[in-house]
């Protein structure tokens, strides 16, 4: 039988990993270790629901990689099994980020249809009101994931849409905000601020302790037996506190270094395989620019581009010559700068033009 390369690989690989989707941002664990206290505020805001009452809406802030988005989840999936009329709802706004797109995933989730163009977005709300006017028995509990994303693009009526559903839909809701804005609440509309921050979970970066145990609980279902040498855990988990608390950097870090061992055939994930690929995981469990671009348009992604081309950052005169910009062009860039700096895709630092002006130089946001 001719040889088969995919069969050779196989047979000298899974010596060291079992489980490897344990180790990716998309599992779902069954506890969170570090994060009890939160995990019983959030449950005690949405509690009414257990009940069929529409519950307050919450909003949780705190740096990445620290658990917002899978505690949402794994309390909505709880939150399911003892009330079936709720209905979790998730949403990231850097991938649907309009009102016109936030409703019309609501319609869908509450089983109705409606096209995608052609209408307004105040036809897709008379269509919810006509479904609350219905036996409605679901009680939507809507995750809005990057939340900040909406503010940056102007979306703002929908938070107030959302937070006064049976006064704006037609029926009942309520909202879960993530964000890594800590000073989002500041920039909130007074009318959504007064109902969607009276319940404020704030999130704390995790303690190189709490990397450890939540990273030694997830090397139990991902590696075989004494697959990891005694250093590799702490070590992650020292990389993932210096990132700022980063349960995700150090996930990754932790599973590039087993990919990394399998690949030489090692008997054990060593501290050598961690320091190989350091640079490469932090890249890849971070959250630069580049990985939200999907949700820009063309000439949003231009401007990133041409500022992550300059590798110590673009003065705004560097990015009108690079654009050619006129006077109004030169007034449709900055409007744009603005906005993908409130959206965390890039910073700002106030400098001297060769004028004697003001200027300001601008670099690529990697904690975005």
């Amino acid at each position: 039988m001719a040889s088969n390369i995919f069969r050779e690989l196989s047979a000298g690989s899974g010596a060291l990993l079992r489980d490897e989707s344990v180790l990716r941002p998309s599992f779902m664990p069954d506890e969170l270790p570090g994060r009890e206290r939160e995990m019983r505020e959030l449950a005690s805001y949405l509690q009414p629901a257990t009940r069929g009452l529409a519950p307050s809406s919450v909003l949780m802030c705190g740096p990445p990689g620290v658990g917002k988005t899978t505690m949402a989840k794994l309390v909505l999936k709880q939150l399911q099994e003892v009330s079936h009329k709720v209905l979790p709802i998730y949403i990231n706004a850097w991938e649907t980020s309009t009102r016109f797109g936030i409703l019309n995933e609501l319609v869908l989730a509450l089983g109705d249809m409606m096209p995608r163009r052609g209408i307004a977005a105040d036809e897709v709300v008379a269509r919810l009101k006509e479904i609350g006017r219905r036996e409605q028995k679901a009680l939507p509990i809507l995750v809005l994931d990057e939340m900040d994303r909406l503010l940056a693009g102007h979306e703002e009526q929908i938070l107030y849409d959302l937070t006064r559903g049976p006064e704006a839909l037609g029926l009942p809701c309520s909202v879960i905000g993530i964000t890594n804005d800590e000073q989002i609440a500041l920039k909130l509309d007074a009318r959504v601020r007064s109902t969607l921050t009276n319940h404020l979970i704030s999130f704390s970066p995790y303690s190189p302790a709490q990397l450890k145990s939540i990273l030694g609980e997830r090397a139990k279902r991902a590696f075989s037996p004494n697959a990891l040498d005694a250093e590799v855990i702490p070590l992650c988990a020292a990389v993932g506190a210096k990132a700022g608390g980063d349960c995700r950097v150090s996930l990754q870090l932790l599973l590039s270094a087993g990919l990394q061992a399998e690949r030489e055939g090692a008997k054990q994930v060593l501290v050598s395989h961690v320091k190989a690929v350091q640079a490469s995981a932090l890249a890849s469990a971070s959250t630069p620019a580049e990985r939200k671009a999907a949700g820009l348009d063309e000439m949003d992604r231009k401007i990133l581009s041409c500022i992550q081309k300059a590798a110590s950052g673009l003065s705004s005169g560097e990015l009108y010559q690079a654009f050619k910009a006129g006077e109004s062009e030169q007034r449709t860039l900055r409007n744009r700068l603005s906005r993908l700096e409130a959206g965390g895709l890039i910073e700002g630092e106030e400098t001297m033009s060769q004028e004697g002006g003001k200027s300001r130089k601008w670099k690529i946001k990697r904690t975005a």
